[in-house]
């Protein structure tokens, strides 16, 4: 009798579908923060129709695994809160699964090239030192590993740390000493996600989504999207290809066989470029996995790779800030980068980087954008400057002001606004005067330059006016002034600031179109 009961149950366990184990996105993890005053998607694997719950913070959510696995509930906004708490996901008749020690604040995503790569253990002394003094209680680390991948992923092999000293050591020191200031102006959890590669251009780090609407941008679009694996502009055509290959075997052979002409080989479809200096790889394995997980917002350090593309770069960026907002289900994400500092990149190279400069600050065009100019703090012999703390302090300015309203701050340097031309000089206006126009070295403001419609620019003296918001641009060998611009050199270190010490952007008036042509 008990050996047919054994049998009997056996059988049943046999016959029984097996439960796969229910896996969570890998961002789901102890030591993780959530996003406050957001929905937080929350989601993972399993077998479809799995049915589970997802429990946290008083939130109990139903969920099923659609027919490809996938499961995702969405968790009610919720407050900041630095209390350890535990997320159950628990399969209809199976047992929890828990993730301990999660807390609710605000989570940010740093990324680009190897600026932002550069760990705190490269930075100057000052900023290792400021770093070793002890763990920021409030602030967790997430550092995505280096990978590359055609198709888009689900997983990373990463996982949250406590910021100690020695995790933050090798961690993005922009990203953390941004993380760590905003952990203590804002008292709440903070979660830095670090993904970047030294070298990287923009283009890899690109969701196709946001090359949508760019008129500038169709062509290459559509040629991104045919060669790209997971969209039906290369699968449809692919899936031909696999078609028709077997039938192309079948009579290449015969034909072979009866010496007749062998018939041309289908034409596999072609596949962008993957690398991290080339067209794709980068968005796919090492920003995709973390979609579409509840975040603050995004910093961003690059743009040396793609030095000499003038204001193209600008239309790059744009595509870059829609793609990554729509990925991440937050079209008002602020995304706040870093205009590149002075840096002698070689003859015949001398006006690139002031044209990149341009195009970095046309991106604040775009709503919900913010710059942090770094040209007092450069070294134009070395492309990674060390002050990274001092980056991330002007980067966190924006946060704190835009994002976070803090009235009582000034967000950045002086910044171009407009001119105009008299037989006196050229006057220029600036956004983010503070309390006025100064130089951080007692000198009257250098590296100023006029010219009159033939374009010869000549240098300028350069004097602000009593009130601070205006500087008067004359010189003997311009008798007629049409035009002026500013710090137009890479290696261009100029002392011009505003009250609180934030140095002014770089600027031309008529580059590169002549708002004269419009009149």
């Amino acid at each position: 009798m008990l050996k047919q009961k054994f049998k009997a149950l056996l059988l049943i366990l046999l016959v029984q579908p097996a439960t796969a184990e229910v896996v969570l996105a890998p961002l789901f993890q102890a030591g993780a923060v959530l996003q406050r005053d957001r929905v937080v998607p929350v989601w993972g694997k399993a077998d479809a129709g799995q049915v589970l719950t997802v429990t946290f913070a008083g939130q109990t959510k139903p969920a099923t695994a659609d027919a490809a696995g996938r499961w995702q509930v969405a968790l009610d906004p919720m407050s900041a809160s630095a209390t350890e708490r535990t997320m159950a996901v628990t399969p209809a008749g199976a047992s929890s699964i828990e993730i301990p020690d999660l807390l609710v604040g605000e989570v940010w995503i740093g990324s680009g090239q190897s600026n932002m790569q550069w760990p705190v253990s490269k930075t100057q002394q000052a900023d290792q030192d400021l770093a070793a003094k002890g763990p920021i209680l409030l602030l967790r680390l997430f550092q995505v590993p280096m990978v590359l991948s055609h198709v888009r992923q689900d997983q990373v092999q990463a996982k949250w740390v406590a910021a100690t000293p020695e995790n933050s050591r090798e961690f993005s020191a922009v990203s953390y000493f941004f993380g760590k200031i905003l952990a203590e102006e804002l008292k709440v959890p903070i979660g830095m996600i670090h993904s970047s590669w030294g070298g990287s251009r923009i283009e890899p780090w690109w969701a196709e989504e946001g090359l949508e609407g760019i008129h500038e941008l169709a062509d290459l679009r559509k040629q991104r999207l045919s060669s790209s694996p997971g969209f039906p502009e290369y699968d449809v055509p692919f899936r031909r290809f696999l078609k028709d290959v077997p039938e192309w075997s079948t009579a290449a052979e015969k034909a072979m066989n009866t010496g007749t002409p062998v018939p041309e080989m289908p034409t596999k479809p072609t596949r962008l470029k993957l690398g991290h200096g080339e067209e794709t790889g980068l968005y796919q394995a090492m920003i995709h996995p973390l979609v579409p997980y509840a975040v603050r917002g995004f910093l961003w350090y690059q743009g040396e790779s793609n030095n000499g593309e003038a204001m193209a770069y600008t239309t790059k960026m744009q595509a870059l800030i829609v793609g990554w907002r729509k990925q991440f289900q937050n079209d008002t994400a602020p995304f706040l980068f870093v205009q590149l500092a002075p840096y002698n990149y070689g003859a015949g190279k001398e006006l690139a980087l002031p044209n990149i400069w341009w195009a970095q600050q046309d991106a604040l065009k775009f709503p919900h954008t913010g710059m942090a100019v770094t040209n007092d703090i450069g070294d134009i012999k070395d492309i990674h400057p060390t002050q990274k703390a001092e980056v991330a302090r002007r980067l966190s300015l924006w946060a704190l002001a835009d994002t976070y309203g803090r009235k009582d701050l000034v967000k950045s340097g002086p910044l171009f606004r407009s001119h105009s031309a008299s037989q006196t000089g050229i006057a220029i206006k600036f956004d983010h005067t503070a309390a006025g126009l100064k130089t951080r070295d007692g000198q009257t403001p250098r590296l100023f330059e006029v010219a009159g419609k033939d374009g010869v620019f000549e240098a300028a003296i350069a004097q602000i006016s009593a009130d601070g918001t205006t500087l008067l641009l004359t010189s003997e060998k311009v008798v007629q002034p049409d035009r002026a611009r500013f710090a137009w050199s890479q290696v261009a270190e100029p002392n011009l600031m505003n009250s609180a010490g934030l140095p002014a952007g770089a600027f031309h008036t008529h580059w590169p179109i002549d708002p004269t042509l419009a009149k």
